[in-house]
């Protein structure tokens, strides 16, 4: 289908997806806040007050890992991971416009049967 019988929504999306996977990193993952205890007898983690690190959550070679995030890659990784949510947002946008033109495709075919 040429690109001028595309919705307004659609071609945005679609520019704006091409945009995100040419200049960007992403990331399939989340960003986890994890606390834990450390094994020092006198810490303050022992009263309760544990301490809070990031990890990065991703599926790598079909098992679940947890990638510590030092503090000054935070803002670069929440980028990517947020990159990557917007690319799979406006990947559903395309999806639903192609299913939609199938399905308009489908039904005269449909009516002509019966």
């Amino acid at each position: 289908m040429p690109r001028n019988q595309w919705s307004a929504r659609e071609r945005q999306a679609r520019s704006r997806l091409a945009q995100l996977l040419h200049d960007q990193e992403i990331i399939h993952g989340s960003v986890v806040t994890m606390a834990r205890q450390c094994g020092k007898a006198r810490c303050r983690c022992r009263q309760g007050h544990k301490h809070e690190s990031l990890y990065l959550s991703v599926v790598l070679e079909g098992k679940r890992r947890m990638v510590y995030i030092p503090p000054e890659l935070e803002d670069e990784v929440r980028q990517r991971v947020a990159a990557y949510r917007e690319v799979e947002t406006l990947t559903q946008t395309v999806s639903a416009s192609c299913v939609g033109r199938v399905l308009a495709r489908k039904q005269p075919r449909k009516q002509a049967k019966a």
